[in-house]
């Protein structure tokens, strides 16, 4: 699922850009407080050297998470044909939760785009002739014909009207 994850190349689908917030948010949450409990207990016991090593954990696991977070919501921008350069909208507030929401939400661009492949292995619609509609169209009702098809409405009204006195007549002899 998370295929180059700190890369800004290819694209995403939505879920894996939801699955990836909560997990990038888990795994950040879980090293900045490795790194704060190891600054409070070295500030506690007066280390000057597990201060500084809290200090540097927070940084790293800050930068990882964010480089993470970019590069997952260009991914995701990319699915969407848009620019990369969109994820710096996400920095406005308000505006920004509400772009956030979008990129979470709406569909992907169906089939290649200028990004990559379509996650999802779509491909684009692509229309049939209309014969094969129509044979489709018939077949899946299951509409039988049992008349053949003249080749002019001259000729097939012609002899229409012939043989419409004839059944009459089979009619009134039956009765």
């Amino acid at each position: 699922m998370f295929k180059a994850p700190f890369s800004f190349d290819g694209r995403i689908r939505r879920i894996e850009y939801f699955l990836s917030g909560i997990i990038g948010g888990i795994v950040f949450g879980i090293a900045y407080s490795l790194g704060l409990a190891t600054l409070f207990l070295g500030a506690a016991a007066g280390s000057a050297g597990g201060s500084v090593f809290g200090i540097l954990i927070g940084f790293v696991a800050g930068i990882a998470s964010l480089w993470f977070s970019l590069a997952q919501g260009v991914k995701r921008l990319h699915d969407l044909n848009k620019s990369g350069w969109l994820i710096l909208i996400c920095c406005v507030p308000i505006i920004g939760w509400v772009f956030g929401l979008y990129m979470l939400f709406a569909d992907g661009t169906v089939g290649p785009n200028q990004y990559g492949e379509d996650p999802k292995n779509r491909m684009p619609y692509q229309p049939q002739p209309a014969s094969v509609n129509v044979t489709v169209n018939v077949s899946r009702d299951g509409v039988k014909v049992d008349q053949t098809v003249k080749a002019t409405p001259a000729e097939a009204s012609a002899e229409t009207s012939a043989e419409a006195p004839a059944e009459e007549e089979k009619t009134e002899k039956a009765e």
